[in-house]
Order: structure tokens, then sequence, then C-alpha cells
């Protein structure tokens, strides 16, 4: 009896000193401010500018088409070798972000992935992120029953699920798969325009040259109207393209251009939605951002940025309605550590 109880504890602090080895590995955070300035953070055309600078209640009171706003962000990462002494990587991440002059807008993100090494440069990863609160804007809103119309307060919660791969083509050059399942849930009065969406992503990165990083990712989706309240199809398709440049300057310095272009077309056809039927859009978004190397933890980096949408319908004032451009400018600055402790 004795030697077995002899055995089950050796066992026993075997099996522990293991996992502790397995779980030994640093913990690396970064802490971020970022305060910035947006010139049309509602997304407003230039027809809702107008009406809202006249109707406070165009808005909901609100009186201003831009703001000054303040972000925090918390990021932590953990990578322990729990398989076959491969890391895991932990992340997750909390962004919020405090529209000074605009407080409806003001919003909260979560994120979590998990990255699993598989050896020989190739990664499985799985991640979930969620939105839970964002406000749109004031949208007018006709009852069906009563035909009555009245602007009333639009908010929608989003979150995504995705699942990915990624290998090295050859040494400089990688290339990831990704398919991703979205939701969108409209708070009511606005149900009916509720989405699921599937999409799928091709990202390539080449770091064959010396001192210029480029990347570039392409994305398809599929939008489906989840609607049970009216006879309206709201359903679209979309694609996504998203090139990036770093370039490396003297100092060790680095510049990064990225760029987005965004296609969508609704596949409504009924002549009785106007908003829907026929409609095509394109967004062109481009974003600067200088990246100093600083000696330290310490994270300085000042960007800029302007976002366009066109929009082609058979109806004009659609046209007006649903086009708009903005601005952003700000400096985004970090403190990076890590924490070296044996679990």
């Amino acid at each position: 009896m004795r030697r077995l109880l002899l055995i089950v504890f050796l066992v026993g602090q075997l099996f522990s000193q293991t996992l502790l080895q397995r779980l030994a590995a640093p913990i690396f955070y970064e802490l971020g401010v970022e305060p910035n300035f947006q010139s049309n953070p509602l997304n407003l055309s230039e027809v809702e500018i107008s009406k809202a600078s006249q109707d406070a209640d165009y808005l909901n009171g609100i009186s201003y088409s831009s703001s000054n706003v303040l972000s925090f962000s918390g990021k932590l990462t953990y990578s322990p070798r729990l398989f076959a002494g491969r890391k895991t990587r932990l992340h997750l991440q909390l962004n919020h972000h405090t529209y000074h002059d605009i407080p409806e807008r003001s919003y909260q993100s979560y994120s979590a992935s998990i990255r699993q090494s598989l050896g020989k440069y190739r990664y499985l990863d799985v991640g979930y992120w969620i939105l839970p609160q964002y406000y749109l804007r004031n949208y007018r809103f006709q009852d069906f029953r009563t035909l009555q119309t009245s602007r009333q307060v639009c908010n929608l919660g989003t979150d995504r699920l995705w699942l990915g791969f990624q290998h090295r083509l050859n040494k400089r050059n990688t290339i990831e798969y990704r398919i991703t399942v979205r939701n969108e849930i409209y708070e009511a009065p606005f149900s009916h325009y509720d989405m699921n969406m599937l999409e799928g992503d091709l990202k390539l990165g080449v770091s064959q040259f010396k001192n210029l990083l480029l990347s570039t990712e392409i994305q398809y989706g599929l939008a489906d109207n989840n609607n049970s309240y009216d006879d309206k199809d709201r359903s679209y398709t979309y694609l996504n393209i998203r090139p990036s440049l770093t370039l490396k300057i003297s100092g060790n310095h680095k510049i990064r251009l990225s760029g987005r272009y965004d296609q969508r077309a609704y596949e409504s056809e009924e002549n009785d939605d106007p908003l829907h039927a026929g409609r095509y859009q394109d967004e062109i978004r481009m974003e600067l951002t200088l990246l100093p190397k600083l000696s330290g933890p310490f994270i300085v980096e000042p960007f800029a940025g302007y976002r366009v949408r066109r929009v082609d319908s058979s109806v004009e004032a659609v046209r007006e309605l649903k086009s708009f451009s903005r601005y952003w400018f700000g400096v985004s600055f970090g403190f990076k550590s890590v924490i070296d402790m044996y679990f």
C-alpha cells in the first residue's frame, strides 16, 4: 500500500512539474491612450448635415457633426507551450472610445483570440470580437400599422467569430486563409435590418524587400437580411480589399500607408424599396501613420486618415443621402512591458 501511494505521489509530482513548465511564459501587455479628432463620426451626408443644423430634433438634439475623441486600449498576450512544446498564443484586447462632443457615439469593444503553432511556420487561429452597442444616429421610422412616421434612435450590436490558417509560401512570404461568421442585431424599432453574414478572407504578406513590408487582404462576403417584420429584402454582397505598405526610413523609423476599398451591391429589385433596389456603393479609405523607433517601453504614433463613400442609385435622393466623406487625425501614446513570472 505504501509503495502504491509513493508511485501515485511521484507521478502526480512529475505531471504537475511538467504542467508548470508548459505554463511558464511571460505575459506581455500594452496600455494606450489616443486623443484624436473626427470630422464626421456619424457618417452624415451633406444633406443630413444641413438638416441637422436647421432642426435640433433631426439627430435627437445632437448639434455637432464633428467631435474630439479620447480612446483607451489594453492588450495582453500570453504564449505558453501547451501542446508538443509549441506555443499557444492567447491574446485579449479591450478598446473604449469617448466622443466628447457626441457622447451618444461612445462605445466599447472586446476581443479574444488563440493562435496555435502547428510547426514549420504554420498557425491555426480562432477568435471572437464583440461590440455590444453602437449608436448610429436617429433614423426615420414608419409604423406599418398606423403609417405614421417619426425619428427614432438606432443602435446596433455586432460580433464576429473567425477561424483561420496561416503558413509560409517561402522564406519571406506568408499567406492566410480565414472564414468569418458575423451578426448585426438592431434594437427595436429597427429589428428588420438584422443581418447574418458569412465572409472569406485571403491575406498575403510580402517581406522579401529589405526596407519594405507589403500586405494585401481580399475579403468577399454575403449578408443575409434576417427579416420577419416586412417584405423588403436588404441583403447584399460585398468585396473589400485592404492593401498596406510599411517603409523603413533612416534611424530605423517606419511609415505605414494603409488603404481600403469596399464594394457593396444590394440584391433588392423591388420598386417599392428605392433605398435598396439597384443600389451599389463603394468606399475608399486611406490612413498614414508614423512609427518612430523609440528607446524604452513607450510608443508615440501620429496618424491621419480620410474616408469617402460614393453611392450609385436610380434615385437621386438616395445617392445624396447615403454618400459622405470624413477625415481624422491624432496621436497614439502607448506603454508596453512584460510580466516574467513562473506559474
